[in-house]
């Protein structure tokens, strides 16, 4: 069934419909790509986190109104605050990243500009939050990562500095990830977590990490790209402290 945010009006549900408004690109998507029309089922989910399955009994220009039937409380955020900080990648392939980031419960996401980043400049956050959003519909999540500006690495380590637990990867590493969080006995509630760009980090830049209290790890004997780094990642960190 086709899933949107909604931003509800106040007293929208007192006679069992839902009022609010939707976004100028889901009311497109809607009307023009779905053909949904009175009487389609839909469901749509708000910032409380409360999801509605109904039928639209209305939609005009930016608002819809859906006769409510099931409701239920979505406890689809994850708890552990997973922030990355991935260097830009070349064409699609951050988009791809930003996707899967978004499905495995990232918290923030901070596109790094680093030595070896080969896109030193780019006009691609907003479709970076649409691509989020997008992501938050599919997987069933309420709040979708915030995707911030480009940010140098040197800057970087200004951001999220509260983190409990900082990592940054790199393949000439003999830590592994697996290993160190095994290693940790205590709950970790928030980690920062840096993946390189097509090209690694440089020697200079894991000095300036450690020197910024992070840990250097890597994921194997075998060298990840860049993007399939993000989600291996990703994916052991929230196994090991999150929802997964």
């Amino acid at each position: 069934m086709p899933r949107f945010p909604i931003r509800k009006e106040p007293a929208s549900e007192d006679d069992g419909m839902l009022r609010g408004t939707i976004s100028e690109s889901d009311y497109t998507h809607i009307t023009k790509v779905l053909r949904l029309a009175t009487g389609d089922r839909i469901t749509v989910f708000d910032a409380e986190s409360i999801e509605y399955e109904g039928v639209i009994m209305d939609i005009s220009s930016g608002t819809i109104a859906v006769q409510v039937g099931n409701t239920r409380r979505l406890q689809t955020e994850p708890e552990l605050e997973l922030n990355l900080f991935q260097a830009i990648l070349k064409g699609n392939r951050m988009d791809g990243v930003i996707s899967q980031a978004t499905q495995l419960g990232v918290s923030e996401i901070f596109p790094v500009i680093s030595q070896r980043t080969q896109v030193r400049s780019t006009a691609k956050v907003d479709r970076w939050n649409k691509i989020a959003m997008e992501s938050t519909k599919q997987c069933g999540r309420v709040t979708p990562p915030v995707v911030s500006e480009p940010i140098d690495f040197q800057n970087s380590f200004g951001v999220r500095k509260q983190s409990e637990t900082k990592i940054i990867l790199y393949e000439n590493q003999d830590e592994l990830l697996r290993n160190y969080m095994d290693s940790l006995t205590k709950p970790v509630n928030s980690i920062n977590v840096y993946i390189g760009p097509e090209g690694g980090f440089s020697k200079e830049e894991i000095t300036l990490a450690k020197e910024n209290g992070y840990i250097a790890l890597g994921l194997g004997e075998r060298i990840l790209r860049a993007e399939t780094a993000s989600v291996v990642s990703l994916a052991l960190l929230q196994s090991r402290f999150g929802d997964i």
